[in-house]
Order: structure tokens, then sequence, then C-alpha cells
């Protein structure tokens, strides 16, 4: 299709990212359709962090084209970029040898500054942090982190300057087929015509599935994170560190730096082991069980900073695909609902890829932006088995 009519369900980031993708490409009517207003959901309350420090192909190529992207709009439209770098810890040898195949495909990539540190470099960078149990680290540079509300509010911007409609308020209710093709998606303030649908939803990925006649197998998860107050402020920025391998099965801690005096840590992991959770009641402040967890956590990882508290601390939901990979494509049993979703906690920093492979299939009828795209296929044997 040239140029179809295009309604988006999901004014977060992903949502977002696709619109702009596709009026950049010349597509004329595009219409974001959001309950709320544009980062609401998970995208408001992601701690933002975006990198390439990834251990699969897959998953590094993912990451280094979304980077591109807000390289882009940091260089050319104001997007603040905190640039204080991320370090994935690892605990043993073979850790370090997927980390230096990582290091070789993120160059070949073009990414020039990833490299594996060792322990004694690690402990050079982070003094306040123990390393005695710690082989050595993938690290990048030029990583960091983004604020999730502003960078919606300028794909908000960028998309209507290029004419794509972001309606807030606009709760989707049902979603009717037209005779001729295409759909009715039917909110609470009108109703509106396209020949595609975008169910990018988040969260609530699985209900729109059930409103547009399709299925999406998804696990939204409740995560937590919490501001950590030092006791004075450090005499360098702390890098974002992750003590967690990605397909591990496991969790765990993360902490980065938000600013002069202050962390913000939490806990990590990309795996659906979790019960989901209902993404219209669920407790959105942090339990005491998540604050006592990262407070010893903080407490063995960072012994120089004993003297730190804890402060507040808030809940968002991953939504998490079964198998773990994000799904962009075709809706199982319908072409003409595209599903943009399933990132779990890398919506923020995987959303200018999944936008721009949603746009691929709906002008293209194929992935295009990364070489092996197809693995993302919504109708994969993986999510038919879920």
């Amino acid at each position: 299709m040239s140029n179809p009519s295009v309604c988006i369900i999901g004014g977060g980031a992903v949502g977002l990212a696709t619109a702009l993708h596709l009026a950049r490409r010349g597509v004329t009517d595009v219409t974001v359709l959001e309950a709320e207003h544009p980062a609401a959901g998970s995208s408001g309350l992601s701690v933002g962090i975006i990198e390439t420090q990834y251990v699969t192909p897959l998953d590094i190529e993912l990451r280094v084209r979304t980077m591109s992207f807000f390289n882009e709009l940091e260089r050319e439209h104001g997007l603040h970029v905190t640039r204080n770098g991320y370090l994935r810890l690892a605990h043993r040898e073979q850790e370090l040898a997927g980390f230096a195949e990582s290091v070789r495909i993120q160059h070949e990539l073009g990414v020039p500054d990833a490299t594996v540190l060792d322990r004694a470099a690690i402990g050079r960078m982070i003094p306040e942090m123990r390393v005695d149990d710690v082989d050595g680290g993938l690290y990048g540079p030029s990583d960091g982190f983004i604020d999730g509300h502003l960078y919606c509010g300028l794909l908000v911007e960028l998309g209507e300057a290029l004419g794509v409609k972001v309606l807030g308020r606009h709760a989707v209710r049902e979603v009717a087929d037209e005779p001729g093709g295409g759909h009715r998606v039917i909110t609470a303030r009108g109703e509106f015509a396209c020949d595609v649908v975008v169910n990018a939803a988040g969260a609530w990925g699985a209900r729109v599935a059930g409103l547009l006649g399709t299925e999406m197998p998804l696990m939204p998860q409740r995560h937590e994170a919490v501001v950590v107050h030092l006791a004075a402020p450090l005499p360098y920025v702390v890098p974002s560190v992750m003590d967690y391998t990605p397909h591990s099965g496991e969790t765990g801690l993360y902490f980065r730096h938000e600013r002069p005096g202050q962390l913000i840590a939490g806990l990590h992991t990309e795996e659906a082991n979790e019960e989901p959770a209902d993404p219209n009641d669920y407790a959105r402040s942090a339990s005491p069980d998540f604050l006592e967890e990262v407070a010893e956590k903080i407490t063995s990882r960072l012994p120089g900073l004993r003297e730190s508290s804890l402060a507040h601390g808030w809940a968002g939901l991953y939504p998490i695909s079964p198998d773990g990979v994000p799904q962009v494509g075709p809706a199982p049993g319908d072409d003409s609902v595209i599903v943009a979703g399933g990132a779990g906690g890398s919506g923020i920093q995987l959303s200018p890829v999944l936008g721009e492979l949603a746009a691929d299939w709906i002008l293209h009828g194929e992935p295009r932006a990364i070489g092996d795209g197809a693995r993302l296929a919504p109708r994969r044997e993986a999510l038919a088995a879920a």
C-alpha cells in the first residue's frame, strides 16, 4: 500500500514512533488514538536507558539501529540525552566471551567505542562498587538515558508537523470491519475509518487485540524503580550499571545516575517469569518487599555508599512477550492489523526500530529496517504455542 490511512492505537513511544516513520515516508492520513495522553502508560514510567550492550546479534542490531534515531533527534531536534555510559557486568568467564563477540558485532555495525573492561578497570571507574565477584564488563561510553515524557513529546511535535493527528482521551471501545475492507475504530469521542490498524497499546495490547478480533500473547509484568539519595554527591557521573545477563532467566539489580547525589535503581529481567498484572488495576507505588530487596542489593554491590537512603518509588508494567522477543508485523489472521509491542522493559529504547519495522510491514509487506526483522513477526511458532 503506497498511501494507506492508518489508525494507531496507543500514544506511547512505540505508537508515536510508528506514526512519525509513516509520516516521514509520505503517508498523509495517520491518526494516533490514546486513551489518556501521550506517555501516560509505561513510556512515562520508564527509567529511559538507551544502549547497545547486548549479547545476541538480533538484540544488538535492533539497538544499534535505534541509537542512530536517538542520535538524530539529539543532533537535529534537541532531544536531551545524558551520556553517562552503560556497563553490563559479567560474573563468569563464558559471559566475557559473549561480551567480546558483542563488541565485534557492534564495531561492524558502526559502534566504535564499545569495549570489554576487566575487573580492575571497573573498580577504577566506580570506586564505591564491589568488584571482587566480577570478571569483567561490557561497556558503552556513548550510551545514556532520556526522559520518556520529553521523548514522546518530541515525537508528537515532529509527527504533527508532518500531519499526524495525535488524539488524547480517545479510548477505543470497539473496532468494526468495513464492508469494503479496512476498519472503523470507535472511540469515546468519535469514529475513525482506516485501511490499517496498528496495535501499539503496550500493556493493553492483548485487550486491544481482542477488540480487533486477533490475538496477541502478552504478559504485562509489574516492575518497580526507586530513587536513591546519596549521603553526598560523587565526584563523577555514575554510569548505568546492569547486573543482569539477557535471557539468563534471572533478575538483576540495575542503577544509574539521575542527578548529583541521586541514583535510580531497580530490578530487571526480560523473561516472562511472573504472574501478569492487570494494566487497569495494579499498585503504582513501590512495595516494601521490593524496597527491602533493592536496599540489600545496593548495599552489597555499592558498599562505598552505605549511607545512602531510598526515597520514593513507583511501579510500571513491562509488556513482555512469552518468548521474550518483541512482536512486530501482521497479526495472526489479519494482514490489515499490525502488531507493534511486547518489548518488555525495552519499549523506550526499541521504539524507533519497532516503529520503523511496523512502517515497513504497512508499506512494503515485509520488514526492511534490519536483516533479521522477520524473527519478530507475531505469527512465529514460539508465540503460536504460547
